[in-house]
């Protein structure tokens, strides 16, 4: 009997890790027989989000709500959508999504038993004191807390936001990233992805990058590129600031990119500069198409790079320690590349796959519906 998931969103208008996340989730149930559809709070789908999710036959409903997850227009679309539908798992992402699916078992939209819900946190930051306690307000609303990573759950563990939180890694399709050797140029080719927001830190990569290159053209390493794959209201500032440091000829702006593989088959490395992170979907990437990488060490990039093994970690805070990370990477022969390459891929394989990030999602799915005796 196939049952029926709905997977609750804020937006899927403007992608970021979560967003992307619960894409590949969708996906990843629905190879599986699951009945999925995917619920926006707000904001509608692209015309290639629509066609993607068509071709993997995901259902898709905007509430069109304007005031967060409490618009009583868009609550009156939900109603009437689950009573239709009769969806058996309501799963809540992200603040606004969990308190979305909490809300809908206190006002017994269906009348009747209601859907199990689940709610997923996807950052370490937890948020101020009402969002804290409206989670713990609401914690006998749902059926199961789980956590992108082990970073998330001890951060929600120390906030009170819940008391048994399991954790579910993201996952990405690794098999559809290619491996095949690049042979290095004179140029080396740094990506970063990643929306262009705070807590990217984008002003410190480009400043580090400064330093990769600051004795002019050819830099202590030789000559490199950065290509920044995402968008935001920071790029006007950031462009400006490259400008400044006087890298703009070296950096790339590809703005938004909804499938950005070609470009991590055409780069180096990849360099990740957050103040924090739940689990880094584009350090997950990096490892699946087998590139070494330079990050800050944020408790949830340490839970997807193995130091010196998988890729070289920032000893520090401050710009220097994040450009002489970068230095390392760069100063690699091809044995110590090949050799790091092959430790990436590995560990993308046994740990970050969709198909695992399902089967987690599953099992919490029918201990919620009561259903520990299914396969």
């Amino acid at each position: 009997m196939s049952r029926h998931v709905a997977l609750v969103i804020p937006t899927i208008a403007a992608v970021g890790g979560a967003e992307r996340m619960t894409l590949e989730l969708a996906a990843g149930l629905a190879g599986k027989e699951w009945r999925v559809t995917l619920i926006a709070l707000s904001g509608g789908a692209t015309d290639q989000q629509a066609a993607w999710l068509r071709e993997r036959g995901i259902g898709f409903v905007t509430l069109g709500m304007r005031k967060a997850w409490i618009d009583p227009r868009g609550w009156r679309v939900f109603v009437q959508w689950q009573r239709r539908e009769r969806p058996d798992v309501l799963h809540g992402h992200l603040a606004h999504g969990a308190w979305f699916a909490r809300a809908a078992r206190w006002l017994g939209a269906r009348g009747g038993s209601g859907p199990a819900i689940v709610d997923t946190l996807h950052s370490t930051r937890v948020g101020g004191r009402w969002t804290r306690w409206l989670y713990r307000a609401t914690s006998r609303l749902t059926d199961g807390v789980t956590a992108v990573s082990e970073a998330v759950r001890q951060a929600a563990l120390e906030a009170g936001l819940a008391e048994d939180i399991r954790v579910v890694r993201n996952g990405i399709a690794v098999e559809a990233f290619s491996t095949e050797t690049r042979p290095r140029g004179e140029t080396f080719v740094w990506l970063a992805v990643g929306r262009l927001a705070a807590v990217k830190d984008y002003p410190r990569l480009l400043r580090a990058f400064a330093l990769v290159l600051r004795d002019g053209r050819g830099g202590r390493c030789g000559s490199a590129r950065l290509e920044i794959a995402g968008d935001g209201a920071e790029r006007e500032r950031l462009e400006a600031m490259a400008r400044e440091l006087g890298v703009s000829e070296q950096v790339r702006w590809h703005g938004f990119c909804e499938n950005a593989r070609a470009l991590y088959a055409g780069a180096d490395g990849v360099v990740l500069a957050s103040r924090w992170e739940g689990l880094p979907v584009g350090l997950m990437e990096a490892a699946a198409a087998g590139l070494p990488v330079a990050t800050t060490a944020t408790a949830g990039a340490l839970e997807v790079v193995i130091p010196e093994t998988t890729g070289v970690v920032a000893v520090g805070e401050d710009d220097a320690a994040l450009a002489a990370a970068m230095e390392r990477v760069m100063r690699m022969d091809e044995h110590e590349r090949q050799r790091m390459s092959a430790a990436a891929r590995a560990h993308a394989l046994e740990q970050f796959t969709r198909a695992r990030m399902v089967a987690g999602y599953e099992r919490v799915y029918r201990e919620a519906l009561r259903l520990e005796d299914e396969a």
